[in-house]
């Protein structure tokens, strides 16, 4: 065979084989960078939906103090308003129609503290807020009841009832004022634990 062919041949092959060799290479080029952009893409969505995660339980823990905090406020603004509406009845302070609208404002307070916090609220802060709850709501019932046995006891025909009526009712309202602290301090201790227990790592 002659060299030229023999060099020709051989430059062909190599030739060939370097086409050949960088598509190769190529082909594996283009699926690596293809592989390390799909594993970058899936590492972001994963981190944007961590921080999603993240975001959301920092916004529910804010949205939980603010129900916890508000039922206090609201708890407060009840007990001061039936406070000055027993003592009007009791006759230690005279009465007037602002007392009348303030205790009615906060009955209303604190009902919409109570649903807000029992929408939003951490789960072990529930049973003590609902048991709260129904002690406003039996004592609010029972400082209207008062007010009704005073007009009763004021009515020009008041007999021996209405006084016995009146005094009953008394003592009810303040066997269950005294009730409150408890029933408070169990509502404190659990949102106390609540709101300062470390949220659990995913």
């Amino acid at each position: 065979m002659d060299e030229g062919l023999v060099a020709l041949v051989t430059a062909g092959v190599g030739l060939v084989g370097a086409i050949a060799g960088a598509a190769v290479g190529g082909l594996g080029a283009t699926h690596g960078a293809r592989i390390g952009a799909q594993t970058a893409a899936e590492a972001t969505a994963k981190q944007v939906r961590d921080q999603s995660v993240v975001d959301h339980e920092h916004w529910l823990r804010g949205e939980r103090l603010s129900a916890c905090r508000n039922l206090l406020t609201a708890y407060s603004e009840y007990a001061i308003a039936a406070s000055n509406m027993a003592r009007v009845y009791e006759g230690s302070r005279p009465g007037d129609a602002q007392i009348g609208l303030t205790m009615g404002a906060s009955v209303t307070q604190f009902r919409d503290a109570y649903f807000h916090l029992r929408l939003l609220g951490p789960p072990e802060v529930r049973a003590p807020a609902l048991q709260l709850g129904n002690h406003v709501e039996a004592h609010n019932e029972c400082i209207a009841k008062w007010g009704n046995a005073m007009v009763r006891l004021g009515a020009a025909t008041a007999g021996l009832d209405a006084v016995m009526e009146a005094e009953a009712v008394a003592a009810e309202e303040k066997r269950l004022r005294l009730q409150f602290s408890d029933l408070h301090d169990a509502f404190m201790e659990a949102a106390t634990q609540a709101m300062t227990r470390r949220p659990t790592t995913q």
